[in-house]
This record gives C-alpha cells, sequence and structure tokens, in this order.
C-alpha cells in the first residue's frame, strides 16, 4: 500500500503571521511602554525618545527573522501515513524526521482552538506509550483542513495494523492452559489453607 501523503493547509502559514504579529505588536508596546518611562526618567523627553528607538530596535531583531522563516517553516511540513507507521517531516533551519510507529500509539485526539475556527483548521495529535505520565503528544499534525479526515484515515490505518497483529489460534492456545494452571495452583493453596487450619 501506497503512504498517504499530505502537507498542511495555506491557513496554517496565515495563523502562525496572525500570532506572530499578534505577539510582536503586545511586546512592542509593552517595550515602548517601558522604554519610554525609563528613558523619560532619566534623560526628560530626549531620554524618552531614545528608550523609544531602543525598544523598537530590539524587538526588530526578533520579529523580522521570525516572520521570515515562516514560509520556508510551512514549506518543511509534511505528513506521511503508512502501514505501520506516520512519519512527520518538519523543520526550516534544523530538519526533523519523527517516526510514530503504531505499536507504540495509545490514543488520537482532534484539536481546534479558537484561532484554527476562525481559519477553519485543526490540529490531529498522536500520544503514544512512551510519553505516558506527559501532557503533551508525540507528535502533531498541523495545519489540517480536514483534521476530521485525518483523524479517520490514520485511526483506520491502526486498526489495520492491529488486526494483522492479532493473535492466532495457536499463540492463543498457551493462554487458556496457563489459566488452567493458575485455577490448579489455586485449588492447591485452598487445600493447603484447609489443612493448615485444621492443625
Amino acid at each position: 500500500m501506497a503512504p498517504v501523503v499530505f502537507r498542511p493547509d495555506v491557513k496554517y502559514r496565515h495563523k502562525l503571521f496572525l500570532i506572530t504579529g499578534l505577539v510582536g505588536v503586545i511586546v512592542l508596546v509593552a517595550s515602548l511602554a517601558l522604554g519610554i518611562a525609563i528613558g523619560a526618567d532619566v534623560g526628560g523627553s530626549a531620554g524618552a525618545l531614545t528608550g523609544a528607538i531602543i525598544a523598537v530596535a530590539v524587538n526588530l531583531l526578533w520579529i523580522v527573522p521570525t516572520l521570515l522563516l515562516i514560509p520556508p517553516y510551512y514549506r518543511s511540513l509534511r505528513y506521511e501515513i503508512h502501514e505501520d507507521e506516520v512519519i512527520v517531516y518538519a523543520g526550516a533551519i534544523t530538519k526533523s524526521v519523527k517516526h510514530v510507529p503504531f505499536r507504540t500509539v495509545t490514543n488520537l485526539k482532534v484539536m481546534q482552538g479558537p484561532l484554527d475556527r476562525l481559519f477553519g483548521i485543526g490540529t490531529l495529535n498522536i500520544q503514544t506509550a512512551g510519553m505516558s505520565g506527559q501532557t503533551g503528544a508525540e507528535e502533531s499534525l498541523v495545519g489540517l483542513p480536514n483534521f476530521q479526515e485525518v483523524y479517520e484515515q490514520v485511526a483506520e490505518a491502526l486498526r489495520r495494523f492491529r488486526g494483522a497483529m492479532a493473535p492466532t489460534q495457536a499463540e492463543a492456545e498457551p493462554a487458556s492452559a496457563d489459566e488452567n494452571l493458575l485455577a490448579a495452583i489455586l485449588d492447591e493453596l485452598r487445600a493447603i489453607r484447609k489443612t493448615l487450619e485444621r492443625s
């Protein structure tokens, strides 16, 4: 079976720009207020202007590279559903390839936050046994316009994988033999207990 390959929707890129812009505006306003207040306290109106210039310059140092990295990061995202695993490709600067084998998957969870609803996209979180006790997912497939359909595809591939891994009749027989052995041990322990109680 050929893998199912897909990418996040372009709306996900728009969401990243919006989040970066909103955070940038909030940080810029806060740093401007702080820079102007400190500058005015130290050097009057000239100090306030210097504080504002420094606040803007410092913010440009992080916001411009972040905005420039969003398009290559978005283009790097790719998801593949195989017969026995999901593979996630990501990374603008550092490339990563993450394999999530179905044998370790414990849960699939679809999420759609307020901004996701605004853009009409969602996320599929894949949780694994290796992440038990932690709040995050092993891997997240983000920016999906058809997130429910992708959930169904992964769930179906997971069911096929687990169905293929079902025990055969020959493997099931030792389990019943083990149950018989345990029942015999339990009977023997009961007999020993009765003998001890009579003594």
